[in-house]
Order: C-alpha cells, then sequence, then structure tokens
C-alpha cells in the first residue's frame, strides 16, 4: 500500500469532518463556540459621548488668544452622571468616562495634567488655570465611533473568546447563532490495558493514552466521554457503535497495525475506512473514515506515536467539527521557528517526516527547541513527555539538525 503525505492524510480527516447545525445560545454560555451568523449591534459603542481622560470640559471659544486661562469652576460631572452643559466662560470637573452630550462641537475636554490642578481626588476648585491647549485632540469619545447600531460586530467563522464576548455584551447582543461544540469520545483498547491507579499485573499495562487523549482535547476546551474496551470483537464493536452514534468524533488508541489482535482493525476494516501507512515517525500506522454518522480516526497504540498523531490530526478536525474549517498545510497553523538546543540534536528519517516532541524556552535571542528525551526516540517514551510544547517537523531526507541549527516547531494548540 502506498503510504500518505501527512498532508494527505488531514485532508482527507478535514474533508470526514462536518459542522453540526446552528443552534442559539445566551452569549454567556457562547466561548469557545464559533459564529455560524454575523452578530448585529444592537447598541452603539461607545454607548454616549463621553470623556477620554480626566479633566475639565470647556469651550473652545474661551480659550482664544495667548494662554494660559483662567476659568470658573461650576460644578463636576463624575462617570455615571447624566451630561451637564458647560456655561460660557467656565469650566465643568470630568471624570474619565463621564458624559459630555450629544451636542459637543465647540466643546473639548483639557487633561488634568495641562492644568494647575493636582491628579487625583481632591475638592471642587474654584477655579482652573489651563496651561496648555492640543489643538488636533478634544479627548472626547463620540457615540459609536467604535461600533454603529446595525453594523455587524464580527464575520461568521470568528471563535468566541474573552475578547469577542466583551464586544458581544457591550454591543448589546443578548444571543448569538454558533456551530454546536463537537461531541468528542475517546476508546482505548486491549486486554493488557489496566485503568490509571491500578497495579499492572504480569503482561499489563497502565492505560495511559485514554487520559492523555483526553487531556489533550480538555486543553483544545472539549470534555469527552472516555472508555476502554478489551480485544473481544463482539464487546469492541458494540460499545464502538454506541459511541459512534451519539459523538461527532471518535478517537481510538491501538489496534490498529497488522497483529492477530488489533480488534480495531478487525471491526472496522470491512466498513468505511482507509488503514495504512502514513510518512511520519512516529505515528506511522493510521485509520480513518466514518462510521455510524462519526468520524472516526484510529490512533497507533504506543503513547508517543498516539501523542504525536493526535497533536498533527485532530485540531483541525476539531475546529472543522465546530464551524472554522482549516487548511490541511501544517504550517497555516500556529508555529515557531527555533534554534536547536546546545549540546542535543533532533531525529531524521530518509523516507518520513519525522515528528519530534520538543520543549520551547523562549528568550530575548529567540526560541530554543530541545528533544523530549535526550537519549533516543522512540513511540514508547510516554515517561519523557512532560511539558512538550510542539513538533519540530523534520522533512524526509532532511539532515539531522545539530545544535544551533533551525527547525520548525508546530505548535500544539490552533
Amino acid at each position: 500500500m502506498r503510504m500518505r503525505s501527512i498532508t494527505e492524510h488531514l485532508a482527507a480527516a478535514l474533508a470526514l469532518a462536518v459542522p453540526g447545525t446552528p443552534v442559539t445560545v445566551p452569549v454567556d454560555r457562547a466561548l469557545g463556540l464559533v459564529l455560524a451568523a454575523p452578530p448585529v449591534a444592537q447598541l452603539p459603542v461607545p454607548p454616549f459621548s463621553n470623556s477620554a481622560v480626566d479633566g475639565f470640559l470647556v469651550r473652545d471659544a474661551d480659550l482664544a488668544g495667548p494662554g494660559p486661562w483662567s476659568l470658573p469652576v461650576a460644578g463636576d460631572v463624575p462617570a455615571g452622571a447624566a451630561a451637564r452643559e458647560v456655561t460660557p466662560g467656565h469650566a465643568l470637573r470630568i471624570m474619565t468616562g463621564a458624559p459630555v452630550g450629544d451636542e459637543h462641537a465647540g466643546v473639548r475636554v483639557i487633561p488634568v495634567e495641562d492644568t494647575d490642578i493636582a491628579p487625583g481626588p481632591g475638592p471642587l476648585p474654584a477655579v482652573v488655570t489651563v496651561d496648555a491647549v492640543h489643538r488636533d485632540r478634544n479627548h472626547i469619545r463620540r457615540a459609536g465611533e467604535n461600533t454603529a447600531v446595525g453594523e455587524e460586530v464580527m464575520p461568521v467563522g470568528t471563535r468566541i473568546d474573552a475578547g469577542a464576548l466583551a464586544a458581544l455584551v457591550s454591543c448589546g447582543i443578548p444571543s448569538v447563532t454558533v456551530h454546536p461544540r463537537p461531541r468528542v469520545a475517546v476508546l482505548s483498547s486491549g486486554d493488557e490495558l489496566v485503568d490509571p491507579g491500578t497495579t499492572p499485573g504480569a503482561g499489563q499495562l497502565p492505560d495511559s493514552n485514554r487520559p492523555m487523549i483526553t487531556a489533550l482535547l480538555a486543553e483544545l476546551g472539549v470534555t469527552a466521554t472516555n472508555m476502554h474496551a478489551g480485544d473481544d470483537t463482539r464487546t469492541f464493536r458494540t460499545l464502538l457503535d454506541e459511541l459512534c452514534a451519539d459523538h461527532d468524533l471518535v478517537i481510538t488508541t491501538g489496534g490498529v497495525s497488522v497483529g492477530a489482535f488489533d480488534v480495531v482493525r478487525e471491526v472496522t476494516g470491512s466498513g468505511d475506512m482507509w488503514f495504512g501507512p502514513v510518512a511520519q515517525r512516529p505515528g506511522a500506522p493510521q485509520g480513518l473514515g466514518t462510521r455510524g454518522g462519526a468520524v472516526l480516526m484510529c490512533l497507533p497504540g504506543n503513547p508517543v506515536a498516539a501523542f504525536v498523531s493526535f497533536c498533527v490530526y485532530a485540531p483541525g478536525v476539531l475546529a472543522t467539527l465546530a464551524g472554522a474549517p482549516t487548511s490541511a498545510d501544517l504550517w497555516e497553523r500556529p508555529h515557531v521557528t527555533a534554534r536547536v538546543a546546545d549540546g542535543v540534536t533532533l531525529p531524521a528519517s530518509p523516507e518520513r517526516a519525522f515528528l519530534a516532541p520538543v520543549r520551547l524556552t523562549y528568550g530575548r535571542d529567540g526560541v530554543t527547541a530541545a528533544p523530549f528525551n535526550r537519549r533516543s526516540t522512540g513511540s514508547h517514551l510516554v515517561g519523557s513527555l512532560a511539558a512538550t510544547d510542539g513538533l519540530a517537523v523534520i522533512d524526509a531526507g532532511a539532515d539531522r539538525p545539530e545544535p544551533g541549527s533551525t527547525v520548525r516547531v508546530l505548535l500544539r494548540r490552533l
């Protein structure tokens, strides 16, 4: 069987991912979801014309001729108060965010720093002396200068983050139309695996893949169902079918190679699935397809291979399922160029891209990458995965990156 390239396999995975039917949710429940329709401002931003600084509201006509200019202070306009009209020949002390009124032609706010009044709390002065006027700025924020009523606040495909929530609330938008969050399940397989916290018996191993993949999903904002099945084909098929009926993405680990007990491949191989090698190390054996309406992504069982494979393929599939389609070009995802740390080299392969988990150090001189394990490489070295920031991608046939050379590092999160 011809090996797929990483790009081919990722493109095949993305092609299977279809976003769910849009739903309308309150803005306070929209964090992390992707807009399916553009929200329209119900309130202007700013909602009224207001002062950009602490200072004094004055009329331009009272600042004619050479300064300084002294004006009696007629009162205060604190934030949250109603606007007041400034009387000709007078000044009003005004706070940042306080209203200046709908009609503000011919008036300006003088920053307190440009007067003889000390900044900070204090009694209302009887007179203020204006020392300087910057004619190019009136220090007034006009109502709606950021966003007008009826304006689209952000485009379809925007993922709602903290800044988007602030914008939606400020624009008076109570609810948004979004794609639903993908429903994801993780299924590990193998009679040799025991639950975390259980002491393994002879020939048994801790099931590290299931909590690892579940945690990687949690880092991407997805709360996943996670289950384990042994090597009995009937039991595995029943559990897999139940998960695929209720989820948008099911991720399995293990059982995808050519072993006599590779249950995942045995159960799903005759369906709408592709199994074969991808030109990468670690994680060459992969499975991909659909089952019961779900995308079925079958990752290798060796922990580092499963970790690497998830980081390459799952974020894009999840983003596409969530309504934010991504490219099959890895380098359109967040990445950095890093210098290989002193005293280490990174692996390379003549026929396959090598995907080396690395830890990154950020400094004034740039970014430095160190391999997750200094002694060797191997898809079983799960004990060294802690605190890895991304995958150094060494193209097939490239020389081993030496200390001081540069590599591109695919960051783990989109």
